[in-house]
């Protein structure tokens, strides 16, 4: 709860509305799709690097591919509405990718449970997952072939009451080269 907590407070002082890639090159673009805030946490800061290093050990992954860890902030009404993680060949693949390789895992975080709705839907695979003060979820973003896995489609439901926060760590194919920092 304390690391929740810090974490919460880290997210409360640097968010700002959340952008999504647009024209599959940038994140540049405000969209109706995505209407939380985010920030990306800083690297430097001895909490923040311990908690992402003990995601890398969960997930059996070199430290050194995991992008910065990034914090969202849900307030009543705001959601993220189905989307995958990993980038589709194109303009946007050639931006994001061509060094660190795709998105290979997601791992996500849950702050808090003090608010209604905003649970993690999967819906090609009928999952629902509910919101738990420091459960964590994760999931593969490639099939075993190296291609985008759209059964990995999700969305962050939208938030009837309260604050949902969460965290968010995106794995790479290889060195994540910070690019999108």
């Amino acid at each position: 709860k304390e690391e929740c907590d810090y974490l919460i407070s880290l997210i409360d002082k640097n968010n700002t509305p959340s952008m999504v890639v647009s024209e599959g090159v940038e994140r540049d673009k405000y969209d109706a799709s995505r209407t939380s805030s985010t920030c990306n946490l800083p690297t430097n800061d001895p909490k923040v690097y311990e908690i992402h290093q003990r995601i890398a050990d969960k997930l059996g992954l070199d430290l050194n591919k995991g992008e910065s860890l990034q914090g969202q902030k849900y307030e009543p009404g705001q959601y993220f509405k189905p989307h995958n993680d990993w980038f589709g060949p194109g303009a946007g693949y050639n931006k994001h990718c061509l060094y660190s390789g795709n998105r290979t895992n997601t791992f996500m975080i849950y702050l808090n449970d003090n608010f209604e709705g905003g649970g993690t839907d999967f819906p090609k695979k009928s999952k629902t997952v509910q919101p738990e003060l420091g459960k964590a979820v994760t999931w593969t973003n490639l099939d075993e072939n190296g291609k985008g896995d759209h059964n990995s489609m999700h969305e962050g439901m939208s938030v009837v009451s309260g604050t949902k926060y969460i965290i968010t760590s995106w794995w790479r194919e290889n060195i994540w080269d910070g690019f999108m920092d």
